[in-house]
């Protein structure tokens, strides 16, 4: 779990939810189970009403669940799986499998204009804020032509704050200054204030993301030129 939460600390991107774990093989196979079930019942609503036709038609994934509460739901799932876990010896699962498991139907997210997975909304068409709008400074042209150059001024910016940034660690420190030499030829210098190495970590933080945005851009004509090789 700490190892986990280290790795969501530091890396660009994410690790997976937690969620993710529950989608296995086995677990796959208790939702294959709970689907036979639900259609088993619906036919057997139908067959009662003498519409044979519309048990046939009795789509196998439709959750008859909806309007339970979470609570519910868990027991009615339990109930359902009983006889299948006690054929197999084996408990079954003691979260929604429907809920987590399901994908979400396309004719729903469409009309619901969106979809929530792994507990975060996604909206329909998705939009990708801008810098501006996260409160982020923008440190290339709002109308941008050649990412490629921009990026390589980026990362030029990234290097030059981080060897400025080594020089500053490297110099004689005082508890609230860092003395700052005199240009070449001219003797002396001047102290200035300590917080200018939290400055440049903070120019190097924004060069990242910076840099982050615009890769981020270039994903779907990446994931096109892969598709046509």
């Amino acid at each position: 779990m700490a190892e986990t939460e280290t790795l969501g600390s530091t890396a660009i991107f994410p690790p997976p939810p937690a969620v993710f774990r529950r989608f296995t093989e086995a677990n796959m196979l208790w939702l294959a189970a709970l689907h036979d079930v639900w259609q088993e019942r619906a036919k057997e609503a139908a067959s009662d009403q003498m519409e044979e036709d519309s048990a046939a038609d009795a789509p196998a994934v439709a959750d008859p669940w909806l309007n339970e509460s979470p609570e519910r739901r868990i027991e009615l799932q339990s109930e359902a799986l009983k006889s299948v876990s006690e054929r197999l010896g084996v408990d079954a699962p003691d979260f929604d499998l429907a809920v987590e498991l399901t994908p979400p139907h396309i004719d729903w997210i469409e009309q619901d204009g969106g979809y929530t997975i792994f507990g975060r909304r996604w909206p329909l068409p998705e939009v990708t804020p801008s810098l501006d709008e996260l409160g982020i400074t923008r440190l290339f042209p709002e109308n941008l032509t050649d990412r490629r150059e921009e990026l390589q001024k980026l990362l030029r910016t990234l290097l030059q704050t981080y060897f400025e940034l080594t020089n500053d660690l490297l110099r004689p420190m005082q508890p609230y200054d860092v003395f700052e030499p005199a240009p070449a030829g001219t003797p002396g210098g001047f102290w200035v204030p300590s917080s200018r190495i939290q400055d440049r970590i903070k120019h190097m933080e924004t060069t990242v993301i910076n840099i982050q945005y615009l890769l981020n851009q270039l994903r779907p004509h990446q994931a096109r030129r892969q598709r046509a090789c």
